[in-house]
């Protein structure tokens, strides 16, 4: 089985959000935008250990934007699908299937006015919550329903320490209490007995003896005769059912507590001892499908932890159990499946989710986009913004460029992606599918006359995938015939308020051209020892000779193009002017974050 979508409406952050699901979830997006909100939503209807106190909310619950002289619910719509797998899942679920799609059960909260109540409420105790199926409010969810579809949650303010530490808590708690139950009360009475002569022993040295008549003593002076606990310093109880609870996880092959351990280590151990407790409910069929939501994982694992810890249970392929992750982790990002993820923004005073669950994209460029996010590049994931450039010479420079006009990209959340070479249709349609504003940085790449320019055939391409990413009709051929033809100068101006920015030249070539960086450049280019006669080409294009591209291009491919922008970095003088097309895509990307 698996989570199919999720819905909310007028929730605290939510306006309105339908968000389709592909089973494990990582949750994205900056602070106060409202994962853990989320989370809580998918909680009211599934989690078995959240009283009806919790749920039954209160007015600031509503979101903001809420008129509550027109009645407005709280709603939160979960719909599971494939869970035909498994015929007690199947007897749960049944009541609660959609008259539209048989195949999807749904299971919904909805928090509002009580009927009685004329006007708008005026405090919680005017409203009621319903826990309900199948779309039918007539259909209740019994307590059943919560038991063997559960959710489990590890809050980001975690202690695992104590929470592994504590019987109550423990989840080796019921994994111990099924060990023991196929021990014999026999067995259990001879360690009982073992523990009692042991304890005898340790009682007999005179030090402990002083001590434990020093500690009974001054109890009793205390509470005196009626309050007395009768305490004594021992191993275990010595009663043989409540041996196993002494039972304790202890590292370094036993010789410590888990209280030593790492928080790092800790949580690892929290999680494995979590999935062991869903596998043993699973086989004394006590659930049937679990939900582990762990917020913040990264706040107590190391990059590569992380990386070891959620590739295993991304890929673990368990159809009775889901993860759902919530995170600031460009490293957890980068080894999550991309379909798992699922982006929050603000957006004019309510949250938007972008699903990537949908996304549009053959399973070559899945794979492909997959190896490309990287550690540093899944800051995709996390930005307000992108700008997609060819190469290491923009990536290097574009940031420069953008303080030079003013512009931080870090504060404004724009990050440069670096595509590698000029596939940017499976980036841009990830940038598309999660909001984000973009601009797209590339060559014009001129052919003979009777070819499409490259890049003008790459922005046509890319824009017919923006098409199919929204849903939009597919362009016109006509249209398109006026697109081919048009000369660059009027092709560049139809496409920069889209997004797309184009250079007749190359970006190197652009760069010696642009007033203030000629300079820079050629000095770069005489320090690198050239022969007699490439350097005289350089002297001679500082004399204010025109610059051959070709020959620029070769001197700049025998340097490395990003070893030369690091240095040119380094050179740019004050109050330069970068490239107008670069100036310009910046620009476009930072007016709409």
């Amino acid at each position: 089985m698996r989570l199919a979508k999720l819905s909310i409406r007028n929730f605290r952050n939510f306006a309105y959000i339908d968000v389709p699901l592909a089973g494990n979830v990582v949750l994205l997006g900056e602070n106060r935008v409202g994962k853990s909100n989320l989370l809580f939503a998918i909680r009211l209807v599934l989690d078995p250990t959240l009283p009806d106190s919790a749920r039954q909310l209160k007015l600031s619950d509503f979101w903001d934007g809420c008129d509550p002289t027109t009645s407005p619910q709280i709603e939160v719509h979960l719909d599971f699908a494939e869970f035909d797998v498994d015929p007690m899942l199947v007897a749960l679920l049944t009541d609660f299937r959609i008259s539209t799609d048989p195949t999807i059960a749904r299971l919904s909260y909805v928090y509002r006015k009580k009927p009685d109540v004329t006007g708008a409420p005026q405090s919680g105790e005017d409203c009621e919550f319903i826990v309900y199926g199948g779309g039918n409010e007539s259909r209740s969810v019994p307590s059943r329903v919560r038991r063997r579809i559960a959710l489990d949650m590890l809050d980001a303010l975690r202690d695992a320490e104590g929470q592994l530490g504590s019987w109550r808590n423990s989840p080796l708690r019921p994994l111990l209490e099924d060990a023991i139950a196929s021990v014999s009360r026999p067995e259990l009475n001879a360690v009982a007995a073992d523990l009692e002569a042991a304890t005898k022993k340790l009682e007999g040295f005179k030090s402990v003896m002083d001590l434990e008549t020093s500690l009974r003593t001054g109890i009793f002076n205390l509470a005196g005769s009626k309050y007395d606990i009768d305490a004594r310093l021992r191993f275990a109880p010595a009663d043989p059912l409540r041996l196993f609870r002494s039972i304790a996880m202890y590292i370094d092959n036993g010789k410590r507590g888990i209280a030593e351990a790492s928080l790092g280590s800790a949580n690892v151990a929290l999680v494995a001892l979590k999935l062991a407790e869903f596998a043993w409910r699973r086989t004394k069929n006590e659930r049937n499908f679990s939900l582990l939501c762990i917020e913040e994982p990264e706040a107590h694992l190391h990059p590569q932890l992380q990386r070891a810890v959620f590739e295993k249970l991304f890929n673990a392929g368990d159809p009775a159990q889901a993860l759902i992750v919530t995170s600031h982790s460009p490293t957890l990002a980068a080894v999550a499946p991309l379909r798992s993820i699922v982006h929050l923004r603000a957006v004019n005073g309510a949250t938007r989710a972008y699903s990537l669950a949908s996304l549009p994209v053959t399973p070559e460029e899945l794979d492909d986009i997959e190896r490309y996010l990287t550690a540093t590049r899944s800051e995709l994931l996390f930005a307000r913004g992108v700008i997609f450039v060819e190469g290491d010479a923009e990536e290097t420079l574009v940031p420069v460029f953008a303080d030079a006009l003013g512009v931080n990209l870090n504060r404004l959340g724009i990050t440069v992606c670096n595509v590698a070479g000029v596939n940017f249709t499976p980036y841009v349609t990830l940038a598309v599918s999660l909001g984000l504003p973009f601009s797209i940085v590339t060559d014009w790449d001129p052919l003979d006359g009777t070819k499409l320019p490259l890049g003008k055939a790459r922005t046509l391409s890319i824009w017919d995938s923006i098409l199919t990413a929204t849903g939009q009709p597919p362009v016109a051929a006509s249209q398109r015939v006026v697109w081919e033809a048009m000369d660059y100068s009027t092709f560049c101006a139809i496409w920069s308020p889209v997004g797309f920015f184009l250079n007749d030249r190359t970006f190197e070539v652009s760069v010696a051209s642009a007033p203030g960086l000629q300079a820079a450049l050629l000095d770069i280019l005489d320090e690198q020892g050239f022969g007699a006669r490439r350097t005289a080409r350089i002297a001679a294009w500082r004399a204010g000779a025109s610059i051959d591209p070709t020959q620029l291009l070769a001197m700049i491919t025998d340097i490395g193009k990003g070893r030369l922008s690091a240095k040119l970095k380094k050179k740019l003088p004050q109050g330069f002017a970068p490239p107008p097309y670069i100036t310009e895509a910046i620009r476009s990307v930072a007016a709409r974050v």
